[in-house]
């Protein structure tokens, strides 16, 4: 979430588009009458509001639900501020092409994006039945393994704090809601370097996703193979390990570009 200083002056008409953007990026879509409850703006405001973001592409609707959503202009947008700091696409990419090649799964480099993440970069596989995985596609906040590989990466008071804060959200029949389960998931992907989930974020797919950290340990995003439940069941490990080693290799080639002579922080590999 963007900080607001309460001593500097604000353009309403901005604050409240951000406000708008920042309610989609949290919780998806949302109708009109929605978010002018959640917002406090009447509908004819906001009709505005949401028309002229829609004219730049920021808020989209979708033509069945006749809800908004972010549109492709705020994914842009996003992935924009993110190669501003660190370019973690150019490190993953060859990671994410050997990734796809070795298991013939899309292959996929998350970044995160308000209290979820978005496709930064991925590589299909050439086969139809696949994972597809659009660029600046948002997941929302604890979803799959990425979620996991994220909070593992965080100290353990923060991770449960954020893990408690709210109700842990239903994608699937599999999808974790206990907290302590979910904390129990995580606290194993921390000893493990990784994360897998099993049809908990979209039913018949599952993932093994690891944290791309930056020099100084924080994560500038996940690198995860995704693919079909069936052909993944008897996989994992192998594919564990090798999501590991593309995750320390691209934060080995982060470290080498912001400063070749920092100290690096060493990665745990599978099973350690």
């Amino acid at each position: 979430m963007i900080e607001r200083s309460a001593t500097r002056p604000r353009v309403p008409a901005v604050d409240r588009a951000v406000r708008v953007l920042e309610t989609l990026a949290a919780s998806g879509e949302h109708s009109l009458s929605e978010l002018s409850r959640e917002l406090r703006i009447s509908k004819s405001t906001l009709s505005a509001l949401l028309a002229t973001l829609e004219q730049h592409g920021l808020v989209e609707r979708n033509d069945s639900s006749r809800r908004f959503r972010l549109g492709p202009g705020a994914a842009k947008l996003s992935m924009a501020a993110a190669a501003a700091q660190v370019d973690v696409r150019d490190a993953a990419r060859p990671q994410l092409e050997r990734l796809a090649e070795l298991s013939g799964e899309t292959a996929i480099l998350h970044v995160p994006s308000g209290d979820g993440t978005i496709i930064a970069e991925r590589v299909e596989p050439a086969h139809q039945l696949k994972v597809v995985a659009p660029l600046g596609h948002h997941l929302p906040a604890f979803a799959g393994s990425v979620a996991k590989a994220l909070l593992a990466s965080l100290p353990h008071q923060e991770t449960e704090a954020i893990v408690r804060a709210q109700p842990l959200p239903v994608f699937t029949p599999r999808s974790i809601v206990d907290p302590d389960a979910y904390l129990d998931e995580v606290a194993r992907a921390r000893r493990r370097g990784y994360a897998v989930e099993n049809e908990e974020y979209l039913v018949g797919v599952r993932a093994v996703s690891a944290a791309v950290l930056g020099r100084d340990g924080r994560a500038l995003g996940t690198l995860s193979v995704v693919g079909v439940g069936a052909r993944m069941a008897g996989r994992m490990k192998e594919l564990a390990e090798a999501v590991v080693t593309a995750a320390a290799e691209s934060s080995r080639r982060l470290a080498a570009v912001s400063d070749s002579s920092a100290p690096q922080r060493p990665l745990r590999s599978p099973g350690s």
